[in-house]
């Protein structure tokens, strides 16, 4: 071997990307995808066409969503608490997805929200358990019906528009 250097570093490279990319936790709870203006697209269990926010859990550990808020206004003071009654239903999976329907039929599950969005635009904000500390945000304008919006799977900071919605699957 002509340089014992540059092969020692590679392979310390090499193993400090190996450990990186198991303990990565990713950035945790994000909203990864909505419909705002849902006519056909995709109907919740009881065969309605609600909109609808999907949930992603970028990260190595379940996440339980009962006990949060969700909001579809900036600085609510009457953000709508997810019930924490049912966590099988609340828990999202490491790297799963979890759908929320905004739709005010809260008697219809605990992932049904009293808050309902707007085609014409407005916010969707989550918010951790104290209803104040904000998890994750977005603001929208104008929506086109049954047409989604997400973030850009190769760039998360990126939102883009789906002709084919994916809810509770990666955005494509």
């Amino acid at each position: 071997m002509k340089n014992p250097l540059i092969f020692f570093i590679s392979i310390l490279l090499f193993f400090v990307g190996c450990s990186k990319s198991e303990d990565d936790d990713g950035r945790g709870l994000i909203i990864n995808e909505f419909l705002a203006s849902n006519d056909f697209c995709c109907a919740d269990q009881e065969g309605e066409y609600d909109d609808w926010v999907e949930l992603y859990n970028d990260s190595n550990s379940s996440i339980d969503i009962g006990g949060m808020y969700f909001s579809d206004t900036p600085n609510d003071d009457k953000p709508y608490l997810i019930p924490n009654t049912d966590s099988s239903k609340t828990t999202i999976p490491p790297r799963g997805y979890l759908i929320l329907w905004c739709d005010d039929d809260q008697e219809q599950g605990v992932l049904h929200m009293s808050k309902k969005l707007k085609g014409s635009g407005e916010s969707i904000v989550l918010l951790e358990a104290d209803g104040v500390t904000v998890i994750d945000s977005y603001t929208y304008e104008s929506q086109t019906t049954d047409i989604s919006m997400g973030r850009d799977p190769n760039n998360l900071d990126s939102w883009v528009f789906y002709e084919n919605p994916t809810p509770g699957l990666p955005n494509k």
